[in-house]
């Protein structure tokens, strides 16, 4: 069990006993790691998480911003890696369902999700069948709920291949006065809707709160609960319907430690006690009590109602064919008690139950930390269009669209920026209405693996990047920080630094970080952990989805801009990985203050209808870039090396692949471009004209008049969207 002796005798303490065994269960669950975040909440207290658009931030099972007056985003990101190793199909599915079921509690509907993926090498057996089942489990779930899934994130790597990283996502909408939002009171009922409990998932919590050990990866059926997209469609409907009668008073999802986390952690937070009477509990067959308490079956959701309106709800929920059972009530005695046929089996305070002490986790860099970030030693040139194509190739850079066509990004007919167009997916708020949001999702484990610090950083400003790129002001974000064992002190060392990263950057941003995950004991059997990562995933506020930005140029004969200037930075490129098999060097350098005056050129060219297309600068560098914008308008496109801004660059490869922050391209129509710099001059922007579209659907990258480049976009193309389904043939 993942109680540690210390934790066992300050139970007994608090009980002044011996626990029951289902009291036991209760604490296994609320005090692991994936519940109490015990090793984590001290840094977390580090993160941004206040602003004017802020409604409710940490603590409730989703944040809610207001981006328009009156009108509030919700959104969530949540892991399932742990499940997603054992079972990859159920493992993305639930992950999935919970993510959605966490944005309902606040009476929003949801609007769209979002994957981050961080999977193994595709050319090994067992990561490709994991990136397999996970997409169909993730697509599936979205598909039966109706939800669409409209963008997010994919990296590949051998790292992965046993224990991927399945973040994911989910963005809702509702209006600010009819948020759930109400205090449960003594004598409120405990009503619990949806799936019959069951056995599945029993004590889930702990088991993603340990490493994986040898032969778990094939006791996927008996540690995550399977997925039912049916019931959870009828519980979309069914918990707007009661939000939006003001029946219910408080509303939370059952998810991780069942039943009991659900009932003590409410009543934890407002100072209540609760009754519970397990036999009234609908359940699949006979049931023990310490199942009834810690399943994690899915598709359940608890509400909090007067006794005055429970008929009202009952209605709704035998019109939805949702079944639910009265399970007990909450009170004013401060403590959990279970009764199961009249035997009472949990009695144990609500407050200290809901909330482990935290421990103070010692930390301290890796040795091999120091090889990894040296300088790198002078590298050999090859040529240009052999490093593109390696590069383009990548299926980390590649198009993911066999990924994201197995996705339904239009159900709903919300989506105005679909998958692989933009930047980031934008969504309108209503038919007739031209008000929008945007959405992304970033992660760059090998830059949180070299530099978790710096890494953190440069994902939340990638990030940053991609709403700004579609003509959004990014309004807030939520975090992930997948770390591997927190007790080990150079394991820990990741999450602490990736966590200050994000913190700082955000704050340098001016956007506040409003809730999220963590994920630790994300090992190897070996004990070895895997990339930490930091997955950050965005919300931005757009004035009118007609005006919004895409990547693919647009008009024969436009200049080609690039904002912001390069610097020779190959540390932890995809370049360097890909062309040298070097995952090393100084990554990136962070740049707020960069990020902020290219953000600021960047929307206002937006807005004044100057930018044709904009796509942001981060992996393959500037290069991959201009290719990625000509393959995708299908436009021909020239540029000069020596037109680049490269402050210290003394190589072509440093201009073309080097992943300095804080830059985007941008296409501008040529009889504005004397325009779109006296803006930049204004603002205080470094903009540089670097070359023009063409026809010929042909690539040219020219030096000193030489051209070293001179590829054709259908060559290009059929590299870029093929590198990845060959890997997963």
């Amino acid at each position: 069990m993942p109680l540690t002796e210390a934790e066992t005798k300050e139970i007994r303490r608090i009980l002044g006993r011996e626990p029951t065994t289902e009291e036991l269960a209760i604490f296994e669950s609320q005090w692991s790691e994936h519940c109490s975040y015990k090793s984590s909440r001290r840094l977390l207290r580090l993160l941004p998480t206040s602003g004017r658009r802020v409604l409710i931030g940490p603590g409730r099972d989703a944040p809610a911003v207001e981006v328009f007056p009156g009108v509030a985003v919700v959104f969530k990101v949540e892991s399932h890696n742990h499940p997603s190793a054992v079972d990859p199909y159920n493992g993305a599915a639930t992950g999935i369902g919970g993510v959605v079921r966490d944005i309902l509690t606040l009476g929003a509907r949801p609007l769209a999700l979002l994957s981050m993926l961080c999977l193994g090498d595709p050319r090994d057996s067992r990561a490709r069948q994991l990136i397999k089942g996970i997409v169909r489990g993730a697509s599936d779930y979205g598909s039966g709920i109706g939800v669409p899934v409209v963008a997010g994130d994919a990296w590949f790597d051998s790292s992965f291949n046993a224990q991927p990283l399945v973040n994911v996502a989910c963005v809702g909408l509702v209006r600010a006065d009819e948020i759930v939002s109400g205090r449960p009171s003594p004598g409120d009922l405990i009503v619990i809707i949806g799936s019959p409990t069951g056995r599945e998932g029993v004590l889930g919590s702990s088991f993603a709160s340990k490493p994986l050990e040898e032969g778990e990866s094939d006791k996927g059926a008996e540690v995550v609960p399977p997925a039912n997209p049916l019931m959870g469609r009828a519980l979309i409907e069914t918990v707007l319907e009661i939000s939006r009668a003001k029946l219910a008073k408080y509303v939370k999802d059952i998810g991780a430690g069942g039943l009991a986390t659900a009932v003590v952690e409410t009543a934890s937070d407002f100072g209540l006690g609760a009754e519970l009477r397990l036999e009234n509990l609908h359940t699949k067959g006979e049931l023990s009590p310490l199942e009834m308490l810690v399943s994690e079956t899915q598709e359940r959701i608890m509400l909090v109602t007067d006794e005055r309106k429970l008929e009202e709800i009952k209605t709704v929920l035998e019109r939805r064919g949702v079944p639910a059972s009265v399970v007990g009530f909450f009170d004013g005695s401060g403590r959990l008690r279970a009764y199961y046929r009249g035997r009472l089996v949990v009695d144990v305070p609500a407050r200290e139950t809901a909330r482990a002490k935290e421990v103070w986790r010692s930390s301290r860099p890796p040795r091999e930390l120091v090889k990894a970030i040296k300088p790198l030693d002078r590298l050999p040139e090859i040529p240009v269009r052999d490093a593109l194509r390696i590069v383009l190739s990548s299926p980390n850079v590649a198009s993911k669209r066999w990924i994201y066509e197995q996705f339904d990004s239009e159900v709903g007919l919300r989506t105005v920026v679909k998958p692989g167009r933009g930047d980031a997916a934008v969504l309108r708020l209503d038919a007739g209405d031209s008000r929008g949001i945007a959405v992304k999702g970033d992660a760059n484990p090998r830059y949180t693996s070299i530099d978790p610090f710096r890494g953190a950083a440069n994902t939340v400003a990638e990030c940053y990047r991609n709403l700004v790129a579609v003509g959004s002001s990014p309004a807030a974000f939520v975090d992930e920080p997948n770390a591997g064992n927190p007790e080990d002190p150079e394991q820990f060392w990741y999450f602490e630094m990736m966590v200050k990263g994000i913190a700082w950057m955000a704050d340098e941003l001016g956007v506040p970080v409003v809730g999220g995950k963590v994920s630790l004991y994300n090992v190897d059997q070996r004990g070895r952990q895997v990339k930490p990562t930091a997955t950050v995933v965005g919300v931005g506020i757009v004035e009118d989805v007609g005006r919004v930005a895409t990547a693919n140029f647009k008009s024969e004969g436009s200049a080609v801009l690039v904002v912001g200037t390069t610097l020779p930075e190959l540390g932890g490129t995809e370049y360097l990985a890909r062309a040298f098999g070097l995952e090393c060097g100084e990554i990136p350098i962070p740049r707020p203050g960069e990020e902020l005056r290219s953000a600021s050129y960047v929307g206002r060219v937006i807005r004044e209808g100057l930018a044709l297309s904009v796509h942001d600068v981060s992996l393959g560098g500037l290069a991959a870039a201009v290719a990625e914008m000509a393959m995708l308008g299908g436009l021909g496109v020239e540029v000069d090396v020596e037109a680049v801004p490269c402050r210290g660059c003394s190589r072509i490869d440093e201009v073309l692949f080097s992943e300095t922050q804080a830059r985007y391209v941008v296409e501008v129509p040529r009889e504005r471009v004397e325009e779109a710099l006296r803006i930049a001059r204004q603002l205080g922007a470094a903009v540089t004209v670097i070359g023009r579209t063409v026809g010929g659907r042909r690539l040219s990258i020219m030096s000193g008049g030489k051209i070293v480049v001179e590829e054709s976009l259908e060559n290009l193309l059929e590299l870029y969207e093929s590198a990845l389904p060959r890997l997963l043939v």
